[in-house]
Protein backbone atom coordinates (compact mmCIF):
# COMPACT_ATOMS: atom_id res chain seq x y z
CA UNK A 1 0.00 0.00 0.00
CA UNK A 2 2.89 2.38 0.72
CA UNK A 3 4.06 2.27 -2.91
CA UNK A 4 0.51 3.01 -4.08
CA UNK A 5 0.73 6.39 -2.33
CA UNK A 6 4.18 7.25 -3.63
CA UNK A 7 3.79 6.67 -7.38
CA UNK A 8 1.83 8.45 -10.08
CA UNK A 9 -1.22 6.17 -10.15
CA UNK A 10 -3.73 8.21 -12.16
CA UNK A 11 -2.88 10.77 -14.82
CA UNK A 12 -6.12 11.02 -16.85
CA UNK A 13 -9.50 11.38 -15.15
CA UNK A 14 -11.89 8.84 -16.60
CA UNK A 15 -14.92 9.94 -14.58
CA UNK A 16 -17.83 11.76 -16.20
CA UNK A 17 -17.50 15.39 -15.15
CA UNK A 18 -21.09 16.09 -16.19
CA UNK A 19 -22.61 13.84 -13.54
CA UNK A 20 -20.35 15.26 -10.82
CA UNK A 21 -21.41 18.78 -11.79
CA UNK A 22 -25.09 17.83 -11.80
CA UNK A 23 -24.83 16.10 -8.43
CA UNK A 24 -23.08 18.98 -6.65
CA UNK A 25 -24.55 22.11 -8.27
CA UNK A 26 -21.65 24.29 -7.11
CA UNK A 27 -22.51 27.93 -6.39
CA UNK A 28 -20.25 31.03 -6.21
CA UNK A 29 -20.43 31.15 -2.39
CA UNK A 30 -19.53 27.47 -1.88
CA UNK A 31 -16.44 26.08 -0.19
CA UNK A 32 -15.70 22.79 -1.91
CA UNK A 33 -13.65 19.81 -0.72
CA UNK A 34 -12.64 17.24 -3.34
CA UNK A 35 -10.17 14.43 -3.93
CA UNK A 36 -7.27 15.25 -6.28
CA UNK A 37 -6.56 11.89 -8.00
CA UNK A 38 -5.48 12.81 -11.56
CA UNK A 39 -6.20 16.50 -10.91
CA UNK A 40 -8.95 16.48 -13.51
CA UNK A 41 -11.81 16.54 -10.99
CA UNK A 42 -10.87 19.76 -9.14
CA UNK A 43 -9.99 21.50 -12.41
CA UNK A 44 -13.27 20.47 -14.03
CA UNK A 45 -15.22 21.55 -10.95
CA UNK A 46 -13.55 24.96 -11.28
CA UNK A 47 -15.46 25.33 -14.53
CA UNK A 48 -18.07 26.65 -12.09
CA UNK A 49 -17.29 29.60 -9.84
CA UNK A 50 -16.85 28.87 -6.12
CA UNK A 51 -15.47 30.66 -3.09
CA UNK A 52 -12.79 28.04 -2.44
CA UNK A 53 -11.75 24.69 -3.89
CA UNK A 54 -9.73 22.52 -1.52
CA UNK A 55 -8.20 19.54 -3.31
CA UNK A 56 -6.72 16.82 -1.14
CA UNK A 57 -4.88 13.56 -1.71
CA UNK A 58 -2.84 11.25 0.50
CA UNK A 59 -0.45 10.76 -2.43
CA UNK A 60 1.78 13.83 -2.92
CA UNK A 61 2.54 12.79 -6.50
CA UNK A 62 -1.11 13.24 -7.50
CA UNK A 63 -1.02 16.75 -6.06
CA UNK A 64 2.19 17.49 -7.99
CA UNK A 65 0.29 16.48 -11.13
CA UNK A 66 -2.60 18.82 -10.32
CA UNK A 67 -0.16 21.67 -9.75
CA UNK A 68 1.55 20.89 -13.05
CA UNK A 69 -1.70 20.90 -15.01
CA UNK A 70 -2.83 24.16 -13.41
CA UNK A 71 0.54 25.82 -14.10
CA UNK A 72 0.57 24.60 -17.71
CA UNK A 73 -2.91 26.02 -18.17
CA UNK A 74 -1.57 29.44 -17.20
CA UNK A 75 1.65 29.17 -19.21
CA UNK A 76 0.58 28.17 -22.72
CA UNK A 77 -1.99 28.86 -25.39
CA UNK A 78 -4.46 26.08 -26.10
CA UNK A 79 -2.53 24.10 -28.77
CA UNK A 80 0.70 24.34 -26.73
CA UNK A 81 -1.13 23.27 -23.57
CA UNK A 82 -2.53 20.13 -25.21
CA UNK A 83 0.88 19.34 -26.69
CA UNK A 84 2.68 19.80 -23.36
CA UNK A 85 0.30 17.50 -21.49
CA UNK A 86 0.44 14.81 -24.16
CA UNK A 87 -2.95 15.27 -25.79
CA UNK A 88 -1.23 16.28 -29.05
CA UNK A 89 2.16 15.47 -30.59
CA UNK A 90 5.16 17.43 -29.28
CA UNK A 91 8.95 17.06 -29.44
CA UNK A 92 10.08 19.74 -26.97
CA UNK A 93 8.12 19.15 -23.76
CA UNK A 94 11.27 19.20 -21.64
CA UNK A 95 12.05 22.69 -22.90
CA UNK A 96 8.45 23.79 -22.32
CA UNK A 97 8.70 22.58 -18.71
CA UNK A 98 11.13 25.42 -17.98
CA UNK A 99 8.28 27.89 -18.58
CA UNK A 100 6.05 26.06 -16.12
CA UNK A 101 8.50 25.59 -13.24
CA UNK A 102 8.34 29.19 -11.87
CA UNK A 103 4.61 28.75 -11.20
CA UNK A 104 5.13 25.59 -9.13
CA UNK A 105 5.98 25.18 -5.46
CA UNK A 106 9.57 24.13 -4.77
CA UNK A 107 8.42 20.59 -3.96
CA UNK A 108 6.42 20.21 -7.17
CA UNK A 109 9.13 21.85 -9.29
CA UNK A 110 11.83 19.55 -7.88
CA UNK A 111 9.63 16.51 -8.43
CA UNK A 112 9.02 17.28 -12.11
CA UNK A 113 12.65 18.18 -12.75
CA UNK A 114 13.56 14.76 -11.38
CA UNK A 115 10.81 13.02 -13.38
CA UNK A 116 10.98 15.06 -16.59
CA UNK A 117 11.01 11.87 -18.70
CA UNK A 118 7.34 11.34 -17.83
CA UNK A 119 6.59 14.81 -19.15
CA UNK A 120 8.59 14.14 -22.32
CA UNK A 121 6.38 11.11 -22.97
CA UNK A 122 3.13 13.08 -22.41
CA UNK A 123 2.18 13.21 -18.75
CA UNK A 124 -1.56 12.55 -19.07
CA UNK A 125 -0.84 8.96 -20.11
CA UNK A 126 1.98 8.17 -17.66
CA UNK A 127 0.04 7.00 -14.59
CA UNK A 128 0.30 3.31 -13.76
CA UNK A 129 -3.41 2.89 -14.53
CA UNK A 130 -3.04 4.62 -17.91
CA UNK A 131 0.01 2.54 -18.78
CA UNK A 132 -1.95 -0.58 -17.88
CA UNK A 133 -4.90 0.45 -20.06
CA UNK A 134 -2.44 1.17 -22.89
CA UNK A 135 -1.23 -2.43 -22.60
CA UNK A 136 -4.82 -3.72 -22.59
CA UNK A 137 -5.54 -1.55 -25.65
CA UNK A 138 -2.61 -3.15 -27.50
CA UNK A 139 -4.09 -6.56 -26.82
CA UNK A 140 -7.44 -5.42 -28.20
CA UNK A 141 -5.66 -3.95 -31.21
CA UNK A 142 -4.15 -7.36 -31.97
CA UNK A 143 -7.33 -9.35 -31.33
CA UNK A 144 -10.03 -7.07 -32.75
CA UNK A 145 -8.33 -3.97 -34.13
CA UNK A 146 -10.67 -3.56 -37.11
CA UNK A 147 -13.76 -3.74 -34.88
CA UNK A 148 -12.31 -1.19 -32.46
CA UNK A 149 -11.75 1.24 -35.33
CA UNK A 150 -15.30 0.74 -36.57
CA UNK A 151 -16.75 1.18 -33.08
CA UNK A 152 -14.99 4.50 -32.47
CA UNK A 153 -15.74 5.81 -35.97
CA UNK A 154 -19.49 5.60 -35.44
CA UNK A 155 -21.49 8.81 -35.13
CA UNK A 156 -24.99 7.34 -34.90
CA UNK A 157 -26.15 5.56 -31.73
CA UNK A 158 -28.61 3.30 -33.56
CA UNK A 159 -25.87 2.14 -35.91
CA UNK A 160 -23.61 1.51 -32.90
CA UNK A 161 -26.29 -0.52 -31.10
CA UNK A 162 -26.79 -2.76 -34.12
CA UNK A 163 -23.04 -3.22 -34.53
CA UNK A 164 -22.56 -4.07 -30.84
CA UNK A 165 -25.40 -6.58 -30.77
CA UNK A 166 -24.56 -8.33 -34.03
CA UNK A 167 -20.77 -8.13 -34.32
CA UNK A 168 -19.04 -6.72 -31.25
CA UNK A 169 -20.59 -8.86 -28.50
CA UNK A 170 -18.68 -12.08 -29.17
CA UNK A 171 -17.90 -14.94 -26.80
CA UNK A 172 -14.30 -13.69 -26.47
CA UNK A 173 -15.52 -10.21 -25.55
CA UNK A 174 -17.85 -11.63 -22.90
CA UNK A 175 -14.97 -13.59 -21.35
CA UNK A 176 -12.34 -10.83 -21.51
CA UNK A 177 -13.20 -9.04 -18.30
CA UNK A 178 -13.88 -12.24 -16.40
CA UNK A 179 -10.28 -13.17 -17.18
CA UNK A 180 -8.74 -9.74 -16.53
CA UNK A 181 -10.59 -9.29 -13.24
CA UNK A 182 -10.16 -12.79 -11.93
CA UNK A 183 -8.71 -12.24 -8.43
CA UNK A 184 -5.71 -14.46 -9.18
CA UNK A 185 -4.80 -12.25 -12.16
CA UNK A 186 -5.82 -8.76 -11.02
CA UNK A 187 -3.96 -9.21 -7.73
CA UNK A 188 -0.64 -9.31 -9.59
CA UNK A 189 -1.22 -7.19 -12.69
CA UNK A 190 -3.61 -4.47 -11.55
CA UNK A 191 -2.47 -4.13 -7.93
CA UNK A 192 -5.04 -1.45 -7.14
CA UNK A 193 -6.45 -1.26 -3.59
CA UNK A 194 -9.78 -0.31 -5.16
CA UNK A 195 -10.12 -3.98 -6.18
CA UNK A 196 -9.59 -5.19 -2.62
CA UNK A 197 -13.02 -4.27 -1.24
CA UNK A 198 -15.28 -6.12 -3.66
CA UNK A 199 -18.83 -6.59 -2.43
CA UNK A 200 -19.78 -10.18 -1.69
CA UNK A 201 -22.62 -10.04 -4.22
CA UNK A 202 -20.47 -8.68 -7.07
CA UNK A 203 -18.58 -10.74 -9.64
CA UNK A 204 -16.17 -8.14 -10.97
CA UNK A 205 -15.78 -9.45 -14.54
CA UNK A 206 -19.51 -9.94 -15.10
CA UNK A 207 -20.27 -6.57 -13.51
CA UNK A 208 -17.87 -4.67 -15.79
CA UNK A 209 -19.06 -6.52 -18.90
CA UNK A 210 -22.71 -5.69 -18.15
CA UNK A 211 -21.87 -2.06 -17.44
CA UNK A 212 -19.93 -1.66 -20.68
CA UNK A 213 -22.74 -3.22 -22.70
CA UNK A 214 -25.29 -0.85 -21.13
CA UNK A 215 -23.00 2.10 -21.88
CA UNK A 216 -22.64 1.10 -25.54
CA UNK A 217 -26.42 0.97 -25.82
CA UNK A 218 -26.82 4.60 -24.74
CA UNK A 219 -23.60 6.52 -25.53
CA UNK A 220 -21.27 6.73 -28.51
CA UNK A 221 -17.96 5.03 -27.76
CA UNK A 222 -15.90 7.93 -29.10
CA UNK A 223 -17.30 10.20 -26.38
CA UNK A 224 -16.39 7.86 -23.55
CA UNK A 225 -12.94 8.44 -22.00
CA UNK A 226 -12.80 5.16 -20.04
CA UNK A 227 -13.70 3.06 -23.08
CA UNK A 228 -11.15 5.01 -25.12
CA UNK A 229 -8.43 4.25 -22.60
CA UNK A 230 -9.35 0.56 -22.42
CA UNK A 231 -9.73 -0.05 -26.15
CA UNK A 232 -7.40 2.51 -27.73
CA UNK A 233 -4.98 3.61 -24.99
CA UNK A 234 -5.67 7.31 -25.61
CA UNK A 235 -8.70 9.60 -25.49
CA UNK A 236 -10.12 11.45 -28.48
CA UNK A 237 -11.03 15.14 -28.36
CA UNK A 238 -14.72 14.25 -28.51
CA UNK A 239 -14.35 12.82 -24.99
CA UNK A 240 -12.28 15.65 -23.48
CA UNK A 241 -13.57 17.17 -20.23
CA UNK A 242 -13.56 20.98 -19.68
CA UNK A 243 -9.94 21.29 -18.53
CA UNK A 244 -8.85 19.97 -21.95
CA UNK A 245 -11.16 22.15 -24.06
CA UNK A 246 -10.52 25.71 -25.19
CA UNK A 247 -13.79 26.99 -23.75
CA UNK A 248 -13.34 25.11 -20.49
CA UNK A 249 -9.81 26.40 -19.95
CA UNK A 250 -11.05 29.95 -20.44
CA UNK A 251 -13.51 29.50 -17.58
CA UNK A 252 -11.24 27.49 -15.27
CA UNK A 253 -8.37 29.98 -15.47
CA UNK A 254 -10.68 32.65 -14.03
CA UNK A 255 -11.11 30.54 -10.90
CA UNK A 256 -7.65 29.02 -10.36
CA UNK A 257 -6.90 31.49 -7.57
CA UNK A 258 -9.59 29.72 -5.52
CA UNK A 259 -7.65 26.41 -5.60
CA UNK A 260 -5.86 25.08 -2.49
CA UNK A 261 -3.97 21.80 -2.60
CA UNK A 262 -3.22 19.68 0.48
CA UNK A 263 -1.46 16.36 0.95
CA UNK A 264 -3.21 14.44 3.70
CA UNK A 265 -5.39 11.47 4.50
CA UNK A 266 -8.96 12.71 4.06
CA UNK A 267 -10.24 11.36 7.39
CA UNK A 268 -7.35 12.90 9.30
CA UNK A 269 -7.75 16.17 7.43
CA UNK A 270 -11.42 16.47 8.37
CA UNK A 271 -10.55 15.53 11.95
CA UNK A 272 -8.56 18.76 12.18
CA UNK A 273 -11.69 20.92 11.75
CA UNK A 274 -13.79 21.85 14.75
CA UNK A 275 -17.02 22.85 13.05
CA UNK A 276 -18.90 23.52 9.78
CA UNK A 277 -16.42 24.29 7.02
CA UNK A 278 -17.62 22.96 3.65
CA UNK A 279 -20.67 23.32 1.43
CA UNK A 280 -19.71 20.58 -1.04
CA UNK A 281 -18.00 17.19 -0.71
CA UNK A 282 -16.75 15.66 -3.97
CA UNK A 283 -15.22 12.36 -2.89
CA UNK A 284 -15.53 10.26 -6.04
CA UNK A 285 -14.74 6.58 -5.44
CA UNK A 286 -12.53 7.07 -2.38
CA UNK A 287 -14.91 4.69 -0.60
CA UNK A 288 -13.51 1.79 -2.64
CA UNK A 289 -10.10 2.30 -1.02
CA UNK A 290 -11.36 2.29 2.58
CA UNK A 291 -12.16 -0.29 5.19
CA UNK A 292 -15.74 -0.07 6.38
CA UNK A 293 -14.76 1.46 9.79
CA UNK A 294 -12.81 4.17 7.93
CA UNK A 295 -15.84 4.79 5.72
CA UNK A 296 -18.03 5.28 8.79
CA UNK A 297 -15.45 7.67 10.28
CA UNK A 298 -15.44 9.61 7.00
CA UNK A 299 -19.23 9.96 7.18
CA UNK A 300 -19.05 11.18 10.77
CA UNK A 301 -16.45 13.78 9.83
CA UNK A 302 -18.53 14.92 6.88
CA UNK A 303 -21.42 15.56 9.27
CA UNK A 304 -19.12 17.41 11.65
CA UNK A 305 -17.71 19.70 8.95
CA UNK A 306 -20.83 20.21 6.83
CA UNK A 307 -22.36 23.65 6.51
CA UNK A 308 -26.18 23.86 6.41
CA UNK A 309 -27.48 22.16 3.28
CA UNK A 310 -24.08 20.79 2.27
CA UNK A 311 -24.16 18.57 -0.84
CA UNK A 312 -22.17 15.38 -1.31
CA UNK A 313 -21.30 12.96 -4.08
CA UNK A 314 -19.77 9.57 -3.31
CA UNK A 315 -19.12 6.93 -5.95
CA UNK A 316 -18.42 3.25 -5.43
CA UNK A 317 -16.72 0.93 -7.89
CA UNK A 318 -16.85 -2.68 -6.68
CA UNK A 319 -17.42 -2.01 -2.99
CA UNK A 320 -21.00 -2.14 -1.67
CA UNK A 321 -20.79 -0.14 1.55
CA UNK A 322 -24.02 1.21 3.00
CA UNK A 323 -24.46 4.14 5.35
CA UNK A 324 -24.97 2.60 8.83
CA UNK A 325 -28.48 2.99 10.30
CA UNK A 326 -27.40 5.41 13.03
CA UNK A 327 -25.98 7.84 10.42
CA UNK A 328 -28.69 7.53 7.75
CA UNK A 329 -30.82 10.38 9.18
CA UNK A 330 -27.96 12.79 8.54
CA UNK A 331 -27.61 11.89 4.86
CA UNK A 332 -30.68 12.86 2.86
CA UNK A 333 -30.05 10.90 -0.31
CA UNK A 334 -31.69 11.85 -3.59
CA UNK A 335 -32.39 8.35 -4.90
CA UNK A 336 -34.04 9.52 -8.11
CA UNK A 337 -31.00 11.66 -8.94
CA UNK A 338 -28.68 8.77 -8.07
CA UNK A 339 -30.54 6.51 -10.50
CA UNK A 340 -30.51 9.15 -13.24
CA UNK A 341 -26.78 9.82 -12.83
CA UNK A 342 -25.96 6.12 -12.83
CA UNK A 343 -27.85 5.66 -16.10
CA UNK A 344 -26.32 8.75 -17.71
CA UNK A 345 -22.74 8.44 -16.45
CA UNK A 346 -20.37 7.51 -19.26
CA UNK A 347 -17.85 6.20 -16.74
CA UNK A 348 -20.05 3.17 -16.46
CA UNK A 349 -18.45 1.39 -13.49
CA UNK A 350 -19.81 3.56 -10.65
CA UNK A 351 -22.84 3.62 -8.37
CA UNK A 352 -23.75 6.86 -6.63
CA UNK A 353 -24.56 8.24 -3.21
CA UNK A 354 -25.79 11.79 -3.71
CA UNK A 355 -27.74 14.24 -1.59
CA UNK A 356 -27.50 16.73 1.27
CA UNK A 357 -26.34 16.55 4.87
CA UNK A 358 -28.99 17.33 7.49
CA UNK A 359 -28.98 17.90 11.29
CA UNK A 360 -25.28 18.87 11.18
CA UNK A 361 -26.03 21.72 13.63
CA UNK A 362 -27.36 19.23 16.17
CA UNK A 363 -24.31 17.09 15.70
CA UNK A 364 -22.12 20.06 16.59
CA UNK A 365 -24.00 20.69 19.82
CA UNK A 366 -23.10 17.29 21.22
CA UNK A 367 -19.75 16.79 19.52
CA UNK A 368 -18.01 16.98 22.87
CA UNK A 369 -19.84 13.80 23.87
CA UNK A 370 -17.99 11.92 21.15
CA UNK A 371 -14.73 12.84 22.84
CA UNK A 372 -16.17 11.43 26.06
CA UNK A 373 -16.66 8.03 24.38
CA UNK A 374 -20.43 8.19 24.10
CA UNK A 375 -21.31 5.37 21.65
CA UNK A 376 -22.13 6.67 18.17
CA UNK A 377 -25.48 4.87 18.11
CA UNK A 378 -26.63 6.46 21.36
CA UNK A 379 -25.41 9.85 20.27
CA UNK A 380 -27.24 9.75 16.92
CA UNK A 381 -30.44 8.46 18.58
CA UNK A 382 -30.32 11.50 20.83
CA UNK A 383 -29.79 13.87 17.90
CA UNK A 384 -32.77 12.69 15.87
CA UNK A 385 -35.19 12.07 18.70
Amino acid sequence: MASFFSLLRYSFGNEDWRTEEAALDIKPEDEVLCITASGDRPLNLLNRECLKMVSIDANPVQNHLLNLKAAAMQSFDYPEYLAFLGAAPCSNRKTMLKKVLPLLSDQSANFWIKHSKMIEKGIIYQGTVERLTALIAKIFSLTRGAKVKRLFAMQDIEEQREFVRNEWDSYLWRQTFKILLNPMISRYFVNDPGLANVGSNIKAGTYIYNRIQASLERDLANRNPLLSLLLRGTVSKEAFSPYLTNEGIHQIKKHLSRLEVHTSDIVGYLDSFQGPSFDVFSFSDIVSYMTYPSFVKLLENMIKTAKPGARFCLRQFLSTYEIPPHLKPFFVRDHSLETMLEHQDNCFVYRFMVGTISHAHAYQEVQSQIDQDVPSEELCDALIS
